[in-house]
């Protein structure tokens, strides 16, 4: 087996994991914050922008430019239709899935609804 083949390979055994009910597909820019340390006096805020894959009505997978920590939480900006309307929500890390391309940081992230 080639060295690509082989980085693909876990690939498979997460996509056969993973549930697909209720899972909606959209793809629509979310922008979200997180916390470096969860130690008050270090309360370094990051912001970004992900890409999510699908939905359902218990969370999303969205694509990231890093692989936060199962367990982190995200405050997510999410889309909506209207352009006035704002909706942060609570989610927490659930799973997470490096891409493997070599030289990027690129990970899908499975999240769960927390509010």
């Amino acid at each position: 087996m080639d060295r690509l083949t082989n980085n693909w390979m876990p690939w498979n055994h997460f996509l056969e994991s993973v549930s697909n009910k209720d899972r909606i597909p959209l793809m629509r820019v979310v922008r979200y914050e997180r916390r470096a340390s969860p130690s008050p006096e270090t309360m370094d805020q990051q912001e970004g922008i992900g890409l999510t894959v699908n939905v359902s009505s218990g969370g999303l997978c969205v694509l990231l430019e890093f692989a936060p920590e199962v367990g982190e939480i995200l405050r997510l900006h999410m889309p909506m239709p209207v352009t006035e309307a704002h909706t942060p929500t609570l989610a927490d890390v659930r799973w997470v899935q490096r891409l493997p391309f070599d030289g990027n940081q690129l990970a899908v992230v499975g999240l769960k609804f927390l509010i």
